[in-house]
């Protein structure tokens, strides 16, 4: 395989959530989703477990924006939590948004995230009855939270051969991001 294929990491600023305490549990959930509230629920590292309630439509922009592997903050009158997106819930069939889990985290310590790839280009090599197997569609990083790319761009335009392979080690991460997924992990191939 000639070249190296090109990647981009995409960041973005910090987003906020305004939250309250939750005072609906049980059957009465229902009726907060009903009225555009969703609850949530933050835990982890520097502090208590804390059930909350947001804005469902402030909640789906926002988690359409941040995703799974961007931070963003959870404030609550005059406290502030950093946090990543741990869970999501929707509902089955309508696929309505339930519940949301938050994970609290440092701004100081490295996480793991799985970050989305997206392929573009064309394949050179995929012509004349080959074709390309998209083998991996995210690969685990460790960074800083903030150094988190939101995803990886992969230009398979690079793959001018029958039996091109590109691996999860091709990648070229953005400074300060390190790859967690096995390095000889098959990100791309060629195949007959």
């Amino acid at each position: 395989m000639r070249g190296s294929f090109f990647v981009k990491a995409m960041k973005m600023e910090e987003a906020i959530i305004e939250a309250e305490n939750r005072m609906a549990f049980g059957k009465k959930v229902g009726a907060l989703r009903r009225s555009g509230i969703t609850p949530i629920h933050v835990y982890g590292k520097g502090g208590e477990s804390l059930s909350l309630q947001a804005d469902t439509y402030t909640l789906i922009k926002t988690l359409g924006i941040v995703g799974r592997t961007s931070p963003l903050t959870v404030r609550v009158g005059k406290d502030n939590h950093f946090v990543m997106v741990e869970g999501i819930q929707r509902h089955p069939v309508t696929e309505r948004l339930l519940h949301v889990d938050l994970l609290r985290i440092s701004r100081t310590e490295k996480v793991h995230a799985l970050v989305p790839l997206h392929f573009q280009g064309e394949s050179l090599g995929a012509r004349g009855g080959a074709h390309l197997s998209e083998d991996m569609h995210e690969v685990e990083v460790a960074a800083l939270p903030s150094d988190i790319p939101h995803d990886i761009v992969v230009d398979v335009s690079v793959m001018d051969s029958i039996d091109s392979v590109l691996r999860a080690k091709d990648l070229t991460l953005p400074l300060g991001v390190t790859l967690v997924t096995d390095p000889e992990a098959f990100v791309a191939r060629v195949i007959q």
